[in-house]
């Protein structure tokens, strides 16, 4: 991992967004407020290892739905 002094931001061109995140983060947020967990740290692990083990499952349909 490189040292953090070496990443260091100077300017907003130098931040790149994946496409993906901001749908990623409202999701996230919406299911936090309807929940109101008392433990956000918990619930955020929970909650995106849930997506992780759910784009697994659909990455592993489409393997097989391409044979």
């Amino acid at each position: 991992m490189a040292d953090v002094r070496e990443q260091r931001i100077y300017c907003a061109e130098q931040i790149v967004v994946p496409p993906e995140l901001p749908v990623i983060l409202k999701h996230y947020a919406k299911e936090v407020i309807r929940n109101k967990p008392g433990d956000i740290v918990d619930f955020s692990a929970k909650y995106f290892r849930s997506l992780l083990e759910k784009r697994a499952k659909e990455h592993e349909f489409s393997e097989i739905v391409k044979q």
